[in-house]
């Protein structure tokens, strides 16, 4: 029988394996270059933006808020298997030496989920302050600090099955968050001992709490199959993932967009490519999470044509390929080749679908811009983007679909 060193150390090879050789297909020359496009253009914006804040901009108060939400994020990733509740079960007492290597693997992987966000808010940080380098390293330990105790809360979390448990630390860790990270770029430290002294006495309660309790057995594996699946949807847009588990979820509301679809044998997939992306929480839900998103943030954006055309690409290029993966979603069905025209007529129903949801997309886009600013801004948002979806449909997504096909 294996030691408990050795399930860790295989299980994690296999984590790490599996995850290289998905993001060999992920991080393929073409979307690396779209991203190097997008990064420059943002970076230019950016920039432009920069010049012309004004020295009340509340960069503190939003930075605050997304390193909040960040840290809330926090959870360990334990790698347990289904079969768990039943093999290491009688072993729960002896899986102390486990666990304290999936915290130290979860706190150095979720690193770059800080440092990341830290640079990009440093132009703007050092733009509103008066901080430097080093004040800034002093930040960035500090939040790390602040990261890792918000994974040893959450951890802790983890022994209790009552939501309102699960809520009221959601609300008092936000809350510590907020004050102690406020204080951390406002550069005021003796606060923020305070507040880390706070931080140890509620993370010591919960310690105290939890000895009495059994591992969630369930509630653990759980939440690990959802990180599996989440990191499945994101590499299904590349490749294959034979382990992918699909829900589906009726939303009757919406039965009227699939009832356009005319009744011949040309429309098969039109049909069940609407249907997929209506019922598919994996496409419809997140071009309804970026396109809130990419409002939100573009009903902060100034005058500026260049800055609202780049944010509106990018989200709906975003978009785009998060729901290229629709294109296989029946790929498995037999059903459909009962008709002999619906094979010939696949990919252009597809491409039509996808079309029609990111020009919706542009938009609502280019709507937002003409509340804020004025109509002709509106009018070359729509154009600039009503092209782009043009041809990333019609020429990337296309010439792309083509090729697989003739793997």
């Amino acid at each position: 029988m294996k030691s408990i060193n050795e399930i860790w150390q295989t299980r994690i090879h296999q984590h790490i394996n599996e995850t290289q050789s998905y993001l060999k297909y992920m991080l393929n020359d073409h979307l690396l270059f779209v991203f190097i496009f997008l990064a420059a253009g943002g970076a230019l914006t950016y920039q432009k933006w920069l010049e012309t804040l004004s020295p009340d901009f509340p960069a503190i108060l939003i930075m605050t808020v997304t390193f909040s939400l960040i840290m809330l994020m926090s959870s360990v990733r334990t790698l347990l298997k289904e079969a768990d509740i039943v093999f290491l079960l009688p072993m729960e007492y002896n899986l102390k030496e486990y666990f304290q290597k999936a915290f130290t693997y979860s706190f150095i992987s979720q690193i770059f989920l800080v440092v990341v966000p830290l640079i990009i808010f440093t132009p703007l940080y050092f733009n509103v302050t008066n901080a430097n380098g080093r004040i800034l390293l002093i930040s960035l330990v500090l939040l790390l600090i602040v990261k890792f105790w918000n994974l040893r809360v959450s951890w802790r979390i983890g022994f209790f099955t009552e939501l309102s448990a699960k809520w009221g630390d959601w609300v008092v860790r936000f809350a510590i968050n907020s004050c102690v990270i406020f204080f951390i770029f406002s550069q005021q430290y003796m606060f923020v001992l305070i507040i880390m002294i706070i931080m140890v006495g509620y993370d010591m309660y919960f310690s105290n709490v939890v000895k009495k309790k059994a591992f969630k057995w369930e509630q653990l594996i759980n939440s690990e199959v959802g990180k599996k699946q989440s990191f499945y949807k994101l590499a299904n847009l590349f490749t294959d993932v034979p382990k992918l588990k699909k829900q589906a979820k009726r939303r009757a509301y919406l039965d009227w967009i699939v009832n356009q679809v005319k009744y011949n044998q040309e429309n098969v997939y039109e049909y069940l490519f609407i249907r997929a992306f209506i019922r598919s929480g994996d496409y419809f839900g997140i071009v309804i999470r970026l396109t809130i998103i990419g409002s939100v943030i573009l009903s902060f954006m100034n005058e500026e044509l260049l800055g609202n055309i780049v944010v509106s690409v990018l989200f709906i290029f975003l978009s785009g390929i998060q729901i290229m993966s629709l294109y296989k979603h029946f790929e498995l069905l037999e059903l459909p080749n009962l008709y002999p025209k619906a094979e010939k007529k696949k990919l252009s129903s597809f491409l039509k679908i996808i079309f029609n949801v990111l020009l919706f997309q542009a938009v609502v886009y280019s709507l937002v811009t003409v509340r804020l600013a004025n109509l002709l801004l509106f009018v070359e948002v729509l154009i600039a983007t009503a092209v782009f979806v043009y041809l990333f449909v019609y020429v990337y997504m296309q010439g792309r679909m083509k090729k697989r096909d003739r793997v």
